[in-house]
């Protein structure tokens, strides 16, 4: 018997068989069926606007429970795509630091698979005020913002520009061989 059956008993039995017939119902005319015949088949008025309150009431508590319940499993599915997050930059960041030390070539290659170390396109960061730039490295809208794509443009032509740092970020990518055939490889 489901929680809502249990305490639907406790205030009405007829909204507790209600209930479990509206868990039953196949299709929304079937629920339709069923609430119209409880008006109908009650003989007080009375007895049948509790019954629909009870349900009411119910369902209320059902739908909030369910709501909980989501949030809490939101909760704890953002919290394993977090940890899978972390686990994957430090795998990456591992890659990167051994490649830093020397231990690791910017390529290397195993039996099937490949990592590659390579740079991002340059970006930069702004540590002024953007209309402290420039006019040429700025962007005007309705507020004037750095154009960073000039400036990494400018750094890449070896034109310095005051108040900005250009770095590169690292990635790893990770791939197949070109001569990987699979059908050469037996599982055992």
């Amino acid at each position: 018997m489901s929680l809502a059956t249990q305490s639907l008993k406790l205030t009405s039995i007829e909204a507790a068989r209600l209930w479990r017939s509206l868990q039953q119902a196949k299709d929304t005319d079937e629920i339709d069926s069923l609430l119209q015949s409880l008006w109908q088949a009650q003989n007080n008025q009375e007895l049948a606007t509790d019954i629909m309150a009870d349900l009411a009431d119910q369902i209320d508590a059902e739908i909030a429970a369910l709501k909980a319940r989501i949030e809490h499993l939101v909760t704890l599915h953002q919290n394993a795509i977090n940890k899978l997050e972390s686990w994957r930059s430090r795998l990456d960041q591992t890659v990167i630091n051994l490649n830093e030390q020397g231990v690791l070539n910017n390529e290397i290659a195993g039996q099937l698979r490949r990592i590659t170390i390579k740079d991002n396109p340059p970006t930069c960061s702004i540590l002024v005020e953007p209309e402290q730039l420039p006019e040429k490295y700025q962007r005007e809208q309705t507020k004037i913002y750095a154009n960073k794509k000039a400036i990494t443009a400018a750094w890449k032509q070896g034109i310095p520009v005051e108040g900005t740092h250009v770095y590169c970020k690292r990635q790893v990518v990770y791939g197949l061989l070109k001569s990987t055939n699979f059908q050469e490889f037996q599982f055992q």
